[in-house]
């Protein structure tokens, strides 16, 4: 089997209204509001866990972004170069103890992240 994806992330200019809406539409249960960040917990069995948050001046007004569980972020990242996609983040240490990520852009500019639990 492949990699999982493992997290994501909606965003848009009004966190709290974009929480309501997707917890109404998919009957989510947020975890509240951490800093504007708020945490979703998609309640099934299957569950893939993930943020909605709001954008600030240097970020794109609206994006989703999916997390796919990797080995090693840096080899990760090569070999999405070598296919033709482009690091956008390098790999950073996520506070707190809870292991690492990095971002790349696909070959059409789409954002994907990567995630690396803590061993």
């Amino acid at each position: 089997m492949g990699n999982p994806v493992v997290h994501f992330e909606i965003a848009g200019k009004n966190g709290e209204s974009l929480s309501e809406f997707y917890c109404s539409l998919f009957d989510w249960n947020s975890n509240g509001n951490v800093n504007g960040i708020y945490g979703l917990d998609p309640a099934s069995e299957n569950e893939v866990c993930g943020h909605i948050l709001p954008t600030t001046d240097d970020m794109p007004s609206n994006y989703v972004t999916i997390y796919v569980q990797v080995e090693d972020l840096q080899a990760s990242l090569e070999k999405a170069e070598s296919l033709g996609g482009k690091t956008c983040v390098p790999p950073q240490v996520i506070p707190g103890d809870m292991g690492a990520f990095a971002m790349f852009l696909d070959p059409s500019g789409n954002c994907v992240g990567l995630y690396k639990p803590n061993d």
